[in-house]
């Protein structure tokens, strides 16, 4: 299918290493074109963008490469006198907002959603900021679809307030806008054309469809499932030896941690001031200020190890009562500020639950791995306070499976948990729309008034009682539906060949494996797009 089709790759940070790649494949037979999205990206050459945006610059042709570095000095420029143009935001809001409200679009990016998160290092925007530089944004990407007409568009992430809002540009266009979502299975991903804030028709249409099968022809996946069950350990592969799994952490690792960073802060400094050709202020708004954020990593390393020492006095061991399993997200991140953001503030969701629990219930609260020492101590100290809310040791057990198995069930925004939860035959409640949310013991709540509701059909044995047949339906409508990609491994790879310019045999034959993956899993998406873009669930 991916032939004479003019392409469009959206490229930030990381996740460009792999488009580089991509794209030279799809250039023997398409005209591709590259979107840089990421305004910082663009502006100065720095030790990171001199391997993503200006390594493209100089190794792709300039005028396949698109960017926004313009409309970000145009509203540098005119920052200090902002006059919203309150009609064509009626225009873009009546054209444009068909996944989700502008509002809950600007969630969609950490540097304009900054009442929400605790990364300081972006400085405050007032909301007027936040409607001008959604209209530039807008203007822009207008444009360059206009320009190009795309015949797609492909991407490796869903966060970001310009994937937002070229996803309805696409949209109202009718050009389809790929990504991957993970399916929480192995490392199958699976197609979205609305960056995850939906469950595509074509998925619950092909698990409806295979929920016909008897036992004997879903064996291998009930298997699987026994299997799973009777495994020790059950984190997924993919977040084995990284931040993910990592409980433990030493003060001589903390000390090394602080010297690593401070040598590539200043490091990075020292490259940037040689490269500063814009002149942009770092305390710019949307701009993340260098300073800021390399007190934020300081105090990320020294707060980590307070969290995982014996001196923490708000995470507390579980003891053998009833509880309910709340595992914190990644904030901030698209699970939450794309996928469902009416939802983005855990507090107050910790607050709802614990309102809602039986008597006799605890609500087990356990951290986020790569969150320890980025969120706000407060955050712990308010939680503290709700009287049956326990902020569990993360390091007490060293997997999900213990804390599920041992909990009368799971609630989650849109977490790993829930799935994890129902191969273990355990309840799980989520707030957002996931693909897992097709298993019957997986409960969507879209209100947190059902909750106390939910809490009762647990307690009176009321849940559905056994999750095999339907997991089993859903790994095989993952193997069906889906492509086994390791886009973490992938961007590893791809930026490693990069910065190194050099790729042992292995390495080599992987990355082109890879690439050669993702390019079946887009034509899987276009697959899916042609056949059913009339009936997609948008």
């Amino acid at each position: 299918m991916l032939k004479d089709k003019t392409i469009l790759l959206i490229c930030k940070e990381t996740f460009s290493f792999p488009m580089y790649f991509l794209g030279k494949e799809l250039e023997k037979k398409n005209n591709v074109h590259y979107f840089f999205i990421m305004h910082g990206e663009s502006l100065n050459k720095n030790n990171f963008n001199k391997n993503t945006y200006f390594f493209f610059k100089n190794n792709i042709n300039s005028e396949k490469i698109h960017d926004v570095k313009d409309i970000y000095l145009k509203f540098i420029k005119n920052r200090d006198n902002i006059s919203i143009d309150y009609s064509r935001l009626k225009e873009i809001e009546t054209k444009y907002t068909f996944f989700t409200s502008l509002n809950k679009q600007l969630l969609s990016s950490q540097s304009t959603s900054t009442p929400y998160h605790d990364r300081f290092y972006y400085p405050p925007s007032t909301y007027e900021e936040n409607l001008y530089w959604l209209m530039l944004n807008y203007d822009k990407a207008e444009k360059i679809l206009e320009k190009i007409k795309p015949d797609c568009i492909f991407d490796l992430d869903t966060t970001e307030i310009q994937r937002t809002i070229i996803n309805e540009i696409a949209n109202y266009k009718k050009i389809p806008y790929i990504a991957p979502e993970h399916s929480r299975y192995k490392s199958f991903v699976l197609p979205i054309f609305n960056l995850g804030r939906d469950i595509d028709n074509y998925f619950i249409n092909t698990y409806n469809k295979n929920k016909n099968l008897n036992s004997l022809e879903l064996k291998d996946y009930i298997d699987e499932i026994k299997n799973y069950r009777a495994q020790l350990n059950i984190i997924p592969e993919i977040y084995k030896n990284d931040i993910t799994s990592k409980y433990d952490y030493s003060f001589f690792e903390t000390l090394k941690i602080l010297l690593r960073k401070s040598v590539n802060f200043f490091r990075n400094q020292i490259y940037s001031f040689s490269n500063d050709k814009n002149k942009v202020p770092s305390n710019s708004t949307f701009n993340s200020n260098p300073y800021k954020r390399f007190l934020f990593l300081i105090l990320e390393a020294v707060k980590r190890f307070y969290l995982l020492s014996k001196f923490n006095r708000y995470f507390q061991s579980p003891i053998q009562e009833k509880y309910i399993y709340f595992p914190l997200h990644l904030v901030p991140e698209s699970s939450t500020f794309v996928k469902i953001p009416l939802y983005v503030n855990e507090l107050l969701l910790l607050e709802a639950i614990s309102k809602s629990l039986p008597i006799n219930w605890k609500l087990y609260v356990k951290e986020h791995q790569s969150m320890i020492g980025q969120r706000n101590i407060d955050f712990y100290k308010k939680a503290s306070k709700f009287h049956n809310v326990k902020i569990v040791k993360n390091n007490f057990y060293k997997d999900p499976k213990p804390w599920i198995e041992k909990s009368l069930g799971v609630v989650t925004i849109t977490g790993t948990s829930a799935f994890e939860a129902s191969m273990l035959n355990k309840p799980a409640i989520v707030f957002g729309k996931v693909f897992y949310n097709v298993i019957s013991g997986i409960k969507f709540v879209n209100n947190i008034e059902k909750l106390e509701q939910m809490f009762k059909l647990i307690e009176t044995g009321n849940w559905n009682k056994d999750n095999t047949i339907d997991c089993a339906v859903y790994l095989k409508t993952i193997k069906e539906l889906g492509t086994y990609l390791d886009i973490r491994s992938l961007i590893k790879l791809s930026q490693k060949k990069i910065t190194c310019n050099f790729l042992n045999v292995k390495d080599k034959n992987d990355l082109n494996h890879k690439i050669n993956s993702l390019i079946n899993f887009y034509e899987k998406g276009l697959h899916v797009y042609s056949n059913s873009k009339k009936n997609l669930n948008y």
